[in-house]
């Protein structure tokens, strides 16, 4: 459902559901920030936040969940997520932690983010 509204919003998404898979798009440079399910099949979101920290991949990540627990979201925060999105919160709120974090990693102020628009 995320993903058919973000392609409303004129993004371009993909639902990847294999760790594997989303480690290999992720090094490949194919996207510019990323919504990571702590809950994964096979491996945890924890733990591909890990591989991706560990190849120094700076990529904006915002961990999402509907069953995050404190650890896990401090575990989180320690590698360097952007954000949280709690599933149950509107898509709106999602969007606004896209803009949000792709303007801190680009380094774009809030002015320059809307001139480019």
């Amino acid at each position: 459902m995320m993903q058919f509204w973000l392609k409303g919003k004129d993004f371009d998404a993909d639902v990847l559901y294999d760790g594997a898979e989303v480690f290999e798009k992720v090094q490949s440079g194919a996207y510019d920030i990323m919504f990571l399910d702590i809950n994964l099949p096979q491996i945890t979101g924890i733990e591909i936040l890990k591989k991706i920290r560990e190849a120094k991949n700076k990529i904006p990540i915002i961990i999402f969940s509907a069953y995050g627990t404190k650890e896990s979201l401090k575990e989180a925060t320690a590698l360097g997520i952007s954000g949280f999105f709690a599933k149950e919160r509107g898509f709106e709120e999602a969007a606004r932690l896209i803009h949000t974090a792709l303007r801190i990693h680009k380094g774009l102020s809030h002015t320059q983010d809307q001139e480019g628009e």
